[in-house]
């Protein structure tokens, strides 16, 4: 069964759950803006004509797009009914609305939720012209809780595609690890791991993002030039890619060994440590039924305990179609992250668990593995870094 198969099930099922009668999404010319739920709905080709995509609570899959489409849609095998209009798309958008007389048709705007936000202010007037004078008008709602649910909870097929991506990620850790010499730049170890990745055939989820010593900026700032490898420096890697559609995110530690060193200072050892217990303890909170921002708080309690700065980030955020993909969010209940620390953590669900800390003189010390969630907890799809990788130059 294809993935486009699959997850639209999976949407018939959800809607029958949330009892939302009709999801309805409104596109057009989707090389230009490419609504995200589109990858649930259709393979990779264009829509150029308005198109509406309507998977209903009883099971129906019907498409009405421009004639031209009409043959794009019919060879992805998804769709029971596929309609075809040349001048208008409203007479055959209200003919099949009138059949079905749904109570609630979700589209997809969200005020929190990004994946959701699909439907262009251009698209919301033109539906709601569509639908001047019916009663579908007033029965409209957010598709936010659909899709956080379709994006989040990953079929079997999903889950071995992230696996897959998680792999090559770690992959290219290692060379990052075996690739390392004094004086080369951050912006030298991007350009490898731009080079591993195109050789392996895939492309990367986010620029690489590449954390040298004490001057670096953590975040999601470019790999600079000038900024060089030396002895005592802690190295940051993040570095993801996508495999088949499907996202990985890790971060990776190394040590640069200074002269005469075995083992790096204490304060570097005890922020690692640190790091380390933060994620293991969050990992034995995460499961379904708890809230994202419990998980979130667990961590951040224990950075601050420790006395080092409170990381200004989400502990995780989910991965899957996108690196930073939405839903419920392991984040703290912050103006900016909106109702997502307030959702229910679920089954199948995908999160990176990441957070940092600095060292004074030898810079940011930072892990992000990638974890599953399962019946009872989570499981770490990543080979977990647990010991800091010691480099000597």
């Amino acid at each position: 069964m294809n993935l486009v198969k699959q997850k639209t099930d999976q949407a018939i099922s959800i809607l029958n759950e949330l009892d939302i009668d009709i999801w309805l999404t409104y596109v057009r010319k989707t090389s230009e803006i490419h609504d995200p739920s589109l990858y649930f709905l259709m393979e990779d080709s264009w829509l150029t004509w308005q198109t509406v995509l309507l998977i209903t609570k009883s099971g129906k899959k019907i498409a009405i797009c421009g004639r031209y489409d009409v043959t794009n849609l019919e060879k992805i095998g998804v769709y029971d009914t596929i309609i075809g209009y040349d001048e208008s798309i409203k007479t055959d958008l209200i003919k099949v609305l009138d059949e079905i007389d749904p109570s609630s048709i979700a589209i997809n705007y969200s005020i929190d939720n990004v994946a959701a936000d699909g439907l262009t202010h251009g698209m919301w007037l033109r539906l709601n012209k569509l639908l001047e004078g019916t009663p579908y008008l007033e029965r409209l709602v957010s598709s936010e809780k659909l899709l956080a649910a379709l994006r989040g909870r990953k079929t079997e097929l999903e889950i071995n595609k992230i696996k897959k991506a998680v792999e090559i990620s770690e992959n290219g850790h290692k060379k990052v690890t075996e690739f390392i010499k004094l004086e080369m730049s951050e912006e030298d170890i991007e350009k490898m791991l731009l080079k591993f990745t195109k050789e392996k055939g895939v492309t990367v989820s986010y620029p690489p993002l590449i954390h040298v010593g004490a001057t670096t900026s953590i975040g999601h700032g470019k790999a600079s030039s000038d900024i060089k490898v030396k002895r005592g420096d802690l190295i940051n890697v993040d570095y993801g890619v996508f495999f088949e559609g499907y996202a990985s995110d890790l971060q990776r530690m190394n040590y640069i060994l200074r002269e005469g060193e075995i083992m790096p200072p204490k304060e570097v050892v005890r922020a690692f440590e640190t790091v380390i217990r933060a994620i293991t303890t969050s990992a034995e909170k995460l499961k379904p039924g708890v809230y994202g921002w419990e998980v979130d708080k667990i961590a951040r309690d224990i950075v601050i305990k420790e006395g080092y700065k409170e990381f200004m980030h989400a502990l995780g955020h989910q991965i899957g179609r996108n690196v930073h993909d939405s839903g419920c969010l392991l984040g703290p209940k912050w103006e900016k992250y909106g109702n997502s620390p307030l959702m229910l953590v679920e089954e199948n669900q995908a999160f990176t668990l990441e957070l940092h800390v600095y060292v004074e003189n030898h810079g940011y010390c930072s892990i992000e593995e990638d974890v599953l969630v399962t019946k009872d907890g989570c499981e770490f799809l990543s080979v977990r870094q647990l010991e800091l990788s010691l480099i000597r130059l």
